[in-house]
């Protein structure tokens, strides 16, 4: 049985690409292009693992993911993030925010399908 996974992502190429090759490892997955809108996806679902793009406008991933944490959602998921940056500021966000740890934009489907598992 697959996981379930939120994708939240500004990029509507990102979502869908991540999205088809998710469901071609056999995992169900939502889709999101906002901060706000995983944060609603989070506030009324389980998820087993939360990709969630860095740069966004209005919201950062890393400030989704602050909320995310303050809020106290999601307890037990897997987060990892999505960017295009090895940034000292993606590192500490993953080791102050507990998150599991990013993938590299732009990835490939086994890196992508070897990290949510």
């Amino acid at each position: 049985m697959g996981k379930k996974i939120l994708i939240v992502d500004d990029d509507a190429m990102n979502r869908k690409l991540a999205g088809m090759m998710l469901k071609k490892g056999q995992h169900e997955v939502e889709v999101v292009e906002s901060g706000d809108a995983g944060l609603e996806m989070l506030r009324g679902n389980m998820f087993d693992v939360l990709l969630l793009d860095v740069e966004m406008p209005e919201k950062s991933g890393i400030e989704t993911l602050g909320q995310i944490r303050s809020e106290g959602l999601g307890e037990g998921m897997k987060v990892l993030f999505l960017t295009g940056n090895e940034e000292s500021e993606v590192s500490d966000a993953i080791r102050k925010l507990r998150a599991d740890g990013y993938i590299k934009k732009p990835f490939k489907p086994q890196e992508l399908l070897a990290a949510v598992e």
